[in-house]
């Protein structure tokens, strides 16, 4: 661990330096930093650690999904061959997981095994908060919890291991006046920074029963509240501030009038509600994951009442303020595509650790993650995320793709086009490579029929395509 750094040095980091410096605060993902030194200059500590927050909280549920299989087992293989990054294995050190009997290394495996088998990621514990004790009592505990929750776990505890190791590496701020020069003596004072609280994994599930045919709606739904809420934290007055029990049970009960069209909508209806309901709430941003059920089809006819999920999830986004603000974004989540043909990438750039050859035709799979923004509040935001989905999968096809990028491009080009409602698109394009398998040496011909499909390493291709004022760049 390096000595400490001012914040005011901090401040004047080039990016290259502060990714550098911070990249290791999130686990092989330098991605958080790079969002974080966007929003320089920090004027705390707590409000540099808020940057990365948001920076995560801001991704892409693929991205943050990819930021959480990015972290090691505990004690697992990696922390036995010495493998784990230098933060991992100092944070392990600390609650003695480099030094387990064999009895708790097998209740570490197990434990790592049976969750992994049920959530399909590591589990993470911010462990400089435990012992070897607490942390198996809270992974039994959590081996109980359904996965939409356990996502949300992993995140907080991934932001708190991410705080833990900032103020390792930044020395307690020094005041920053009103002029913007910093004191040079250090002031020893507290101060609560950037909060925010609310309600995450509230399943909302609902039926709308018709004379004939049922429609249902399947949601993840987030509430986040931003406000003055300084008496609750420092002085423990919780007289002016939502229980978020109650947040839940808003979600659940206006549900009953307002889901009944888009899930936008309804998270207007949610943004609106708890701007007016709490006293020192000043901004909301409510976020909706949609899990997708088709009709079954019996010979032929979709069934009335009998449904099968589909893969890919729906999002969506609404943000308010109390000047009547409000913002509306949409997006799509695990939309797994694949062409076996018209698909190439050569010419590329060679230097001395270059080993991949140049080809015109290989399978182009990749799991599409995608996040839009309207520029109205106002829309038939059903028939946009359709069409947007619609246009992204035709686009997907009608072209020889001569690399991810320019995949990515064209498809955010046609979508802008044809809805001129949505103001910018973000795509997350992961390369899920389809390697030829070699049957040369069993004395088979493969000839491009047989493939190894694997998901890491794998390349990630991301962007925004958005409207510029003036000519197109």
């Amino acid at each position: 661990m390096g000595r400490k750094i001012a914040l005011k040095k901090v401040n004047e980091l080039d990016r290259e330096g502060f990714v550098e410096r911070f990249g290791g605060l999130y686990e092989h993902s330098p991605w958080v930093a790079e969002a974080a030194w966007e929003q320089r200059p920090f004027g705390s500590l707590a409000g540099m650690h808020a940057a990365f927050a948001r920076a995560v909280q801001e991704a892409s549920p693929g991205r943050r999904m990819a930021l959480i299989k990015a972290h090691p087992d505990l004690a697992g293989k990696a922390a036995v061959a010495g493998a784990l990054t230098g933060e991992s294995a100092r944070e392990q050190s600390s609650a003695g997981l480099d030094r387990l009997t064999p009895e708790e290394y097998e209740a570490f495996t197990r434990i790592n095994r049976a969750y992994r088998e049920k959530f399909g990621f590591p589990m993470i514990v911010a462990v400089r908060d435990h012992t070897k004790g607490s942390i198996i009592s809270q992974a039994e505990a959590r081996l109980e919890n359904p996965r939409d929750e356990e996502i949300e776990t992993a995140l907080r505890e991934i932001d708190r291991i991410s705080q833990i190791r900032l103020y390792d590496q930044v020395e307690p701020e020094a005041e920053i006046q009103e002029d913007g020069s910093v004191e040079e003596k250090y002031k020893s004072r507290i101060v609560l920074g950037q909060n925010n609280y609310g309600k995450s994994g509230v399943r909302v599930f609902k039926v709308r029963r018709g004379s004939e045919s049922h429609d249902i709606w399947d949601l993840n739904v987030r509430v986040v509240l931003e406000g003055d809420f300084k008496a609750a934290h420092v002085e423990g007055d919780n007289s002016r501030l939502l229980a978020t029990d109650t947040m839940r049970n808003a979600c659940y009960a206006l549900a009953k009038d307002h889901l009944v069209g888009s899930i936008e909508e309804y998270g207007l209806a949610l943004v609106d509600h708890f701007l007016e309901a709490g006293p020192t709430v000043t901004g909301c941003r409510v976020e909706i994951t949609q899990y997708l059920w088709k009709r079954i089809e019996v010979d032929g006819q979709p069934h009335d009442h009998s449904f099968v999920r589909q893969r890919g999830e729906r999002a969506a986004e609404v943000w308010g303020d109390e000047s009547g603000v409000r913002k509306v974004g949409a997006g799509i989540g695990e939309v797994y595509v694949l062409k076996t043909t018209r698909s190439g990438w050569e010419g590329f750039l060679r230097e001395r650790f270059t080993t991949l050859p140049d080809t015109d035709d290989r399978i182009l799979a990749t799991v599409v993650t995608a996040k839009w923004e309207y520029n109205t509040r106002r829309a038939d935001f059903d028939r946009l995320w359709n069409g947007v989905l619609d246009q992204t999968l035709r686009t997907f096809t009608d072209h020889y793709s001569p690399s991810v990028q320019n995949t990515l491009y064209r498809t955010g080009r046609a979508v802008l086009e044809r809805f001129p409602e949505v103001e910018r698109i973000w795509y997350s394009l992961p390369n899920v490579h389809h390697v030829p398998y070699d049957l040369e040496r069993f004395g088979i011909e493969n000839g491009g029929e047989i493939f190894h499909a694997t998901r890491e390493p794998y390349g990630q291709i991301e962007g925004w395509v958005e409207r510029r004022a003036g000519r197109e760049a």
